[in-house]
Formats: C-alpha cells, sequence, structure tokens
C-alpha cells in the first residue's frame, strides 16, 4: 500500500512538530525553539532541540534528528509509512486507509495459541456453563457484568484438570503447557496450574495472551491471588496490564492513568474510563517506564488511597520525573482503592475523584507536610533537601523556579545540607548549551544556506553572485534548495529531508535548522556579507593553486610564470596584500 506523496506532504505542512513531539515528551519553550530531555540517549540535561519554524529537531549529544516523521518513526519504532499515520491522527487528520505492519513469523506463536485457547475455553465456562455459575454470581455481587467480562476476557478454571485435557485434546504438548506455566506435573500426572479461580488473561502490547493472574473466591486457598510464573514469554517487569486496550484511549486523550492491580483496572472500566493501565505492584521498571512514554504525553498515577500507595506514587512519580515524562496524581485521600470506592460510594464517586489530578510537585509537597512537623527545624530541613531533589528533575525553569519559591516559603531554608546550594527563588535556571563551533568559512556558508531557505530572493543572490561554495556537502544542499524553489515555489527544510537519501545532507539539514547562531529572518545585507566572506575565501584558495603553478613553471616555462604571476599580484591587490607571496 501506498500513500501519495502529496498526502505525506499534506499531512507534513499541516503538523506543527512542537504539537506532535510535546504529544509524548514535555517541551520547555527556549529562545527562537524549544527544549526537551531527549528521548533517544540517557539524557539528564535537556539536549534536544526543536525548531518551530523549520520544523526540524536535533539532540546535540547523540546526534538524533529530523522532522516530524523521524521523530515518531524513531520514537515509536516504527516505519515512515506508519509514521505519516501516526502523525495524521496526532493532528486530527486520520488518513481513510486501513494499514497493518506486515506480520513477522513469531518464534513464540505457539505459546500464544496454547493461552489464546486457554482464554477462550475458561470464559466459555465461565459465562456459558454451569460449572461457571457460583464465580459469575461472585463477579455480579463484585459489579462486574458479562460486558465486563467479554471486554477483559475473564475465565473461569473449575478444577479437576478440565482445561489441561481439553488443551491436550487440541494436541497441545505438556512440554508447552508446562513451559507457559498452566500446567504442571504433579505426583498422579498433569495438573492445571489455576483450578478452581476466576482468570484474569495478562496481554503483551499487541494483545496475545501471555500470562493470568487468578483469584480465589471461594476460601479453598490461603493464597487469594495466584499469578504466572516468569516464562520465556512473560516478565512481569516488561509488562503493562491492559496496554493493548488502554492505548488508543490514551493517544486521544494525551494521558494515561496508571494504578496497581487487574481490578483496578476493572473499576475504571466500570466507571467508563479505559486510558487506564496496571503496573501488576507498587514498583515500576524502566522498561515499564518506556511502555508509559509511548502510551501519552502525560501519565496520571492512581495507586491506592492508602499508606502503601501514596507511597507508590511518590516513588514512581520520581522515576518518571527523572524520565522527563509529565506527571500528574490523582489526590485519592479516601483510603480505598478504586474497586473499593465504587463499591463503598458507587461509579461517579470514582469518575469525580479522577477528574481531581494534580501536579505531582504539588502532591510530593503535600505528601511532605503530612510527614513532616514543619514547626520542626530539622524536619523542615529535610523535607526541603528532599523536594529540592525533586524541583531540580523538572524541566522548564519556570516550574522550578516557581517552586523552588514555594519550598522556601513553606519551609524558610535558604540552603540545603550536602548540597551547598541555596534555593533561591529569584535565581535563574541556566541550561547547558550545546551548540557547534563554527569557523568563519563555515559560518558565511551555513549563513548563506539559510538566508536561501528563508527567501527566494536570497535563493536569486547567491546564484547571481555566487553560484558555488567550497564545502561539497553545502554545495550539494544549496542546488536541491534551488531545486526545491523549481519544483515548489516555496523551501522546506523538513520535506527536503525526507527527499533526500544521504545521511550527511539529513545531518546538515538538521544542524542548520537548530543553530541559535543562524538567522531566522531574511537579511540581505547578511548575505552579501557572507558571500563576500565566501569569494574572499575561493580567492585564498586560487592564490595557493597559483603558488604551486608558479613553482612549477618558472624553470620549464618562463612565459606561463609571467601570467601566473600577474594573476597572482592581481588577486592579492584584491585581498588587500593580505597573504604572503
Amino acid at each position: 500500500m501506498r500513500v501519495s506523496e502529496e498526502t505525506i506532504n499534506d499531512i507534513r505542512k499541516s503538523a506543527n512538530i512542537t504539537d506532535v513531539i510535546g504529544h509524548y515528551i514535555p517541551l520547555t519553550k527556549m529562545g527562537k525553539g524549544y527544549r526537551a530531555v531527549c528521548p533517544f540517549h540517557d539524557d539528564h540535561d535537556p539536549s534536544m532541540t526543536i525548531s518551530e519554524d523549520k520544523q526540524i529537531y536535533k539532540c546535540f549529544v547523540c546526534g538524533n534528528g529530523g522532522n516530524v516523521f523521524t521523530f515518531v518513526s524513531n520514537f515509536k519504532k516504527i516505519s515512515f509509512l506508519e509514521s505519516v499515520i501516526e502523525v495524521a491522527n496526532v493532528i486530527g487528520k486520520p488518513l481513510d486507509i486501513e494499514y497493518s505492519a506486515p506480520k513477522k513469523e513469531n518464534r513464540y506463536q505457539r505459546y500464544f495459541d496454547i493461552l489464546n485457547d486457554y482464554v477462550e475455553y475458561t470464559n466459555y465456562l465461565l459465562t456459558a456453563t454451569k460449572l461457571g455459575l457460583e464465580a459469575k454470581e461472585y463477579l455480579s455481587k463484585r459489579g462486574i457484568d458479562e460486558e465486563i467480562i467479554n471486554e477483559f476476557q475473564i475465565g473461569y478454571n473449575p478444577g479437576d484438570n478440565k482445561v489441561y485435557a481439553t488443551l491436550k485434546s487440541k494436541n497441545y504438548s505438556d512440554e508447552d503447557m508446562i513451559k507457559v506455566n498452566i500446567a504442571r506435573m504433579g505426583n498422579s500426572g498433569m495438573n492445571d496450574v489455576f483450578y478452581k479461580r476466576i482468570t484474569f488473561p495478562i496481554h503483551d502490547k499487541d494483545g496475545n495472551p501471555i500470562a493470568f493472574t487468578a483469584r480465589d473466591f471461594t476460601g479453598f486457598s490461603e493464597s487469594k491471588y495466584i499469578n504466572t510464573a516468569e516464562t520465556l514469554i512473560y516478565s512481569k517487569g516488561n509488562v503493562l496490564f491492559n496496554e493493548h486496550r488502554a492505548k488508543a484511549n490514551s493517544k486521544q486523550l494525551g494521558s494515561v492513568i496508571v494504578c496497581e492491580g487487574v481490578m483496578d483496572v476493572i473499576a475504571y472500566a466500570r466507571a467508563g474510563i479505559r486510558n487506564v493501565v496496571a503496573t501488576l505492584g507498587t514498583a515500576c521498571t524502566k522498561q515499564q517506564l518506556d511502555l508509559l512514554r509511548n502510551l501519552a504525553r502525560t501519565v496520571v498515577l492512581s495507586y491506592d488511597g492508602d499508606r502503601a500507595g501514596k507511597t507508590a506514587n511518590m516513588k514512581v512519580g520520581e522515576l518518571l520525573l527523572s524520565e522527563g515524562i509529565n506527571v500528574e496524581v490523582v489526590d485519592n485521600n479516601t483510603g480505598l482503592d478504586p474497586d473499593e470506592i465504587i463499591s463503598k460510594y458507587d461509579k461517579n464517586a470514582l469518575r469525580d475523584l479522577s477528574s481531581k489530578k494534580i501536579s505531582y510537585l504539588d502532591y510530593a509537597i503535600k505528601y511532605y507536610k503530612e510527614i513532616y512537623n514543619l514547626d520542626n527545624y530539622a524536619d523542615r530541613k529535610a523535607m526541603a533537601i528532599k523536594v529540592s531533589k525533586l524541583i531540580d528533575k523538572l524541566t522548564d525553569k519556570d516550574d522550578r523556579e516557581n517552586y523552588a519559591n514555594e519550598l522556601y516559603e513553606l519551609t524558610k531554608i535558604r540552603k540545603i545540607a550536602g548540597e551547598n546550594r541555596p534555593i533561591n527563588p529569584n535565581q535563574k535556571t541556566v541550561y547547558k548549551e550545546y551548540s557547534l563551533s563554527l569557523d568563519g568559512l563555515t559560518k558565511a556558508e551555513y549563513t548563506i544556506l539559510m538566508e536561501m531557505v528563508l527567501s527566494v530572493d536570497g535563493k536569486n543572490i547567491y546564484q547571481k553572485e555566487l553560484g558555488y561554495l567550497l564545502d561539497e556537502d553545502n554545495g550539494y544542499l544549496a542546488n536541491i534548495i534551488i531545486d526545491e524553489y523549481r519544483k515548489h515555489n516555496e523551501c522546506r527544510l523538513s520535506r527536503i529531508y525526507d527527499e533526500v537519501d544521504s545521511d550527511k545532507i539529513k545531518n546538515l539539514i538538521t544542524t542548520l535548522s537548530t543553530l541559535d547562531s543562524l538567522p531566522d529572518k531574511y537579511d540581505p545585507e547578511l548575505l552579501r556579507g557572507s558571500i563576500q566572506r565566501v569569494k574572499e575565501e575561493i580567492k585564498k584558495h586560487k592564490l595557493e593553486d597559483l603558488r604551486g603553478k608558479i613553482a612549477k613553471s618558472e624553470v620549464v616555462d618562463p612565459e606561463m610564470t609571467r601570467k601566473y604571476l600577474k594573476e597572482y599580484s592581481d588577486l592579492l591587490k584584491e585581498l588587500g596584500g593580505k597573504q604572503n607571496g
């Protein structure tokens, strides 16, 4: 399937790169452009520069750069065509096409097949047989109706190895069932792992079932829940429960809610909220942080309202903040988890609570105010140390200054022990500058190229008064710019970026677009001054060439030597006699 160049150009032209990149990561306005923590390397100082004028981004540390499609393709690890479709969706101009990436042969497909059959059969046992009546009645009392049962593919394993026997009849091997932890070898032979339990399937990001959490509802076991052990297709720290269902809503809303467990996600679904995932515990791994980053630009934490849940909000929030991810928290002071809130009150209570989101720093300050006695100097100092470390992780300088001011008002602490650093609300944050050290000639040629991009008049002056650049790549790009005007009557570097194949030229485009030292408005005087600088350099190169010719000819051809000397003398005069003869 192909998407026409006209459609691609329309999407590229309609998409504002700051809006699209800002859909995935937080941006901070800096001078003429924007800055961000680069998601393509372990970045701590915001090193990615985004030029809204040129519609180009570049990280001056890792070198990753390009246009809006490049960012989405690199960020989501998807093809160019998929990135065009994704950008179209982000900007609200979805393409009327159906596209699915070619499916690769998956070496784990036989395990997915086993678990798919397990899910379908246990769901059938729960919803359509007498064996599932008691489990279905229990779920109904918990407010889980058949619609939710089918949405989450909830099942029931009645025991007596019924599920194992059914899968065995489908020619699945004992070895494979053991590998995915749905059956085990016992003293009397093979047995179901999740017997007499309601089963909740866990899927990977593509919707393949990979594991289960299973609940005892009769009290036959001391363990209320048991879970799939680590297998070759499942590692709890690499998965977000419900990711495959939540991703569409999360992208549309620009946020994803994170809670602890399966029942919390189901509670939100009962309340009509479906941009929700769970970390399956109060810990959050680096892999899960990356999955969250890909789901939405804002992560909303909604761990339980008890002390353990609040602590989880604090810990996970700090990890997200360290990754440059925008974090908010559902301000849950009920002491209850989402499922308990619906049971004690109703669905509206959870909907109302989820709308009461506050920033992570507001939540942290509130959290520490409950822990520390602010009438005590030692406690105020301890709070100042903890909160100031969080403030340092904010990417927006105004936010840092405002929160530093608020922290000072609360604690009256001007210096933080161990860091020897004042909390000064008036102190301006200094961003680390990432720039190239350009020699005079390079700066002149870069300026000429930018002036050509900014105005067709700049292109015309270049062609009329110079027409040549000493650096081969710069000259090549100049010719591309001229051709761009010929084809489109305008010049867009973001379009050229997609049209060229050379990585060197792509890198040159991203560099030109994001260097603060280059012009952002057309200036014919600056252009002509830069052209003069290049002309002088061309003459210097010609002088060097003439020196070599004179040295070779003065013995064998006195006449040519006199000619070369005359040219050399004339050039030297044009340069003001600055060269040594």
